[in-house]
């Protein structure tokens, strides 16, 4: 079985477990915000990897995330809420928005060779400061009166609110991964790391750069927007301060360049980590504190492990696995915290204290494989039946 199959096969399996979910909550009793935790963090992991798409395998650094999540906010609002289109038509048509918002911007930028590096990064940011203005001063959009999404109804076999969220957050966010999977490993992967590297030398190959560029834009904007649909109803109440503002790019950058950028399971891990402990913090009463926390947090493990946090993950991963599992389960049989959640995240920091330590310093502590003499020749390959050998 080849490892693509494994891993195709390794997200079934993560779909039908993370789609019980819901179940055996209603079947322990469990309290609700087990799903609200899993269906933000499901939010996050969707806008880091879609995000990722572009920046991380083309290099073209983008601040436009907010862009495309406002397009979907705003769509789904406008549709669902003022419109009356049945919330599962409004939410696909939010994502065709944004993924045709990304093409028309990509249209202008990756045709003018000049609008790249940080010019790129600041036309971006400055499309999101655009939209804001255009909803704020447009009365179909916005006019500056919010749209409430409170009322908007839900299909029955969703269930109820949280369940819904949680099973419409997964989709997408399981969607988003497997796109990114899918790109990494085909031609168009290759294509946009051959970008990123050396653009003009790509190009000289023969790689079609434009389109490859532009089909990564169009599927960031598109999953982008797709997941901000669906977050129309989390915020409840929408408004343009609330949405187009600069902290869900920064927070998807942090999330991505934490985990590592040239895997499509980087952002995944990333976004994992970083939410997890915001969102302990904001529980323990730390909100003020909390960005200063994880500025200082990130800043320690960027410059600790440069690589990010999912490629030190798998050159440790025994390690990581027996660390990671054995806190948790002390902790869970113990009965130290209030929570499993407070338990996953004492055991991501035990965890990623272990991956703090330098390569250099972890191959001392760690017992080697006994390397082959280097004179003795490499085995011989045996000789298919029915061919004589030479």
């Amino acid at each position: 079985m080849t490892t693509r199959n494994k891993t195709l096969i390794g997200f079934a399996i993560a779909a039908v477990v993370l789609g019980l979910v819901p179940n055996v909550v209603d079947v322990l009793n469990a309290p609700g915000f087990y799903l609200t935790f899993m269906f933000t963090m499901f939010f996050w992991i969707s806008q880091a990897s879609s995000w990722n798409i572009l920046t991380g395998y083309s290099g073209y650094f983008s601040f436009g995330q907010g862009a495309w999540f406002g397009i979907g906010v705003y769509t789904t609002g406008i549709l669902a809420a003022k419109n009356g289109w049945p919330f599962l038509v409004a939410l696909p048509v939010a994502g065709l928005v944004g993924g045709a918002a990304g093409l028309l911007l990509g249209l202008v930028v990756f045709r003018l060779r000049r609008l790249s590096g940080e010019i790129f990064a600041l036309t971006t940011l400055a499309v999101s400061f655009v939209l804001a203005s255009v909803a704020r001063l447009t009365s179909l959009i916005d006019g500056g009166r919010g749209i409430f999404m409170t009322g908007t109804p839900l299909p029955e076999f969703l269930g109820d609110f949280r369940t819904s969220m949680y099973r419409m957050t997964l989709v997408i966010a399981l969607l988003t991964v497997l796109t990114a999977y899918l790109i990494f490993e085909s031609r168009l992967g290759w294509g946009l790391f051959s970008i990123r590297d050396d653009e003009q030398v790509a190009r000289g190959l023969g790689v079609p750069t434009f389109r490859y560029k532009m089909i990564a834009l169009g599927t960031n904007a598109f999953f982008g927007a797709l997941m901000g649909g669906v977050w129309a109803l989390q915020i409840g109440f929408i408004t343009v301060e609330d949405v187009f503002n600069i902290r869900v790019p920064l927070l998807v950058i942090l999330m991505a360049v934490l985990g590592g950028m040239r895997h499509w399971m980087g952002p995944v891990v990333g976004a994992a980590i970083i939410y997890t402990l915001t969102d302990r913090l904001n529980s323990a009463g730390l909100a003020d504190l909390n960005q200063v926390i994880i500025g200082a947090l990130l800043i320690v493990l960027v410059l600790g492990v440069r690589e990010g946090i999912y490629l030190r993950i798998r050159a440790r991963w025994v390690a990581s696995a027996v660390i990671f599992f054995g806190a948790m389960a002390v902790l869970t049989v113990f009965d130290v915290t209030s929570s499993l959640i407070w338990d996953f995240s004492y055991a991501l920091l035990i965890t990623m204290v272990m991956l703090l330590i330098p390569t250099p310093l972890w191959e001392r502590l760690t017992p080697r494989r006994i390397a082959e003499p280097p004179g003795d020749p490499p085995p011989e390959l045996p000789v298919p039946s029915g061919k004589a050998s030479t």
